[in-house]
């Protein structure tokens, strides 16, 4: 995995990746020409940063002010009764890029919320700063994906897991993975998001553990086991998805984690401290396989952590002589 460090030529960055054809479709604009002077920027600067990112499964690019419908209402070109909604909380969505599938090919569809990266029409070179970043960082995810599905074919979007534990341990695994390696390759392009994550991440930690007791003590009197552990290991999956912006970007920058005083002091001595260094050396050697890994051995280190960190927080679990998933909540 490697990362921009300074001004390259476009000989230097290659030849665009994207499909000549690619559409970027723009609503909610009042006015019909800024909708297209907007649309034209985010393809322009889509197309330039394919030269550094691989966007030839890059589907097409949504710009809506209503972000939320944009989201919902996506072809995604199967079947599916998840509703797609951004993040909110202590971070609140404005891009994402969802896998979709076109003629049975995994593609990815990029979603903006217009008011983040309508500024890239602006002529100083400060407001374009965050819209670039945000743009960066989803045509990196637009390339993890695709090495993922070239290493991996047929799992994501296609394939089915077993139990509950295999599907949530997934999905933190891909998320870890996927936000570790979008913050490392763009972290040089556009605004330094350094500070925004880590606050993100270190308000997470801090009340993680008593929303998974919370949820635990409110099993006691509704008794429904699928909904605790779904509910336990989303807010500790979350916790590990946005340590993983963290150590990603710090990479990406080459900055160590103990240069970073205030996520230092806070780390210390906290009960999440092991399993964030453990998931930074997971990460990590992800990353020195980026794209030729040979099995998911690598990937299930994270999905050990997950697991560990929910039987910490009050969640443990074990097979019964069937097979069964069984559910040990003290």
């Amino acid at each position: 995995m490697t990362t921009t460090t300074g001004e390259a030529s476009e000989d230097q960055l290659g030849t665009p990746t994207v499909a000549a054809t690619l559409c970027v479709t723009v609503g909610g604009f009042s006015a019909e020409e800024e909708a297209r002077e907007v649309g034209i920027a985010v393809r322009d600067c889509v197309i330039l940063l394919s030269r550094h990112f691989n966007l030839s499964r890059l589907d097409g690019v949504t710009v809506a002010h209503d972000y939320l419908h944009a989201l919902a209402s996506l072809d995604r070109g199967y079947k599916t009764n998840h509703v797609i909604t951004p993040s909110d909380g202590h971070a609140v969505g404005v891009a994402m890029t969802p896998s979709v599938l076109r003629e049975g090919t995994l593609m990815s569809h990029i979603v903006f919320n217009a008011h983040i990266v309508a500024p890239i029409t602006k002529p100083d070179p400060e407001s374009i700063q965050l819209p670039l970043h945000v743009i960066a960082h989803e045509c990196a995810h637009v390339e993890i994906t695709h090495k993922f599905d070239e290493a991996f074919p047929g799992v994501l979007l296609r394939q089915r897991h077993g139990d509950a534990r295999e599907a949530f341990r997934w999905q933190v695994i891909l998320a870890c993975w996927d936000e570790y390696a979008a913050t490392r390759l763009s972290a040089n392009f556009g605004e330094d998001p350094t500070d925004g994550y880590e606050e993100t991440f270190l308000k997470h930690m801090a009340e993680a553990r008593s929303k998974a007791r919370a949820f635990i003590h409110a099993y006691r009197r509704h008794g429904n086991v699928d909904q605790v552990y779904a509910e336990v290991y989303g807010v500790l999956g979350d916790v590990l998805k946005f340590a993983a912006y963290v150590v990603g970007n710090a990479d990406g920058h080459q900055v160590e984690v103990a240069e970073r005083a205030a996520l230092s002091a806070a780390l210390a001595g906290h009960w999440f401290e092991p399993f964030f260094r453990r998931l930074h050396e997971a990460c990590r050697a992800l990353g020195e396989q980026h794209g030729r890994w040979t099995g998911t051995t690598l990937f299930e280190v994270i999905g050990d952590i997950a697991d560990e960190v929910v039987a910490l927080c009050g969640i443990k679990h074990c097979y019964l002589p069937d097979g069964r998933l069984y559910l040990d909540i003290p």
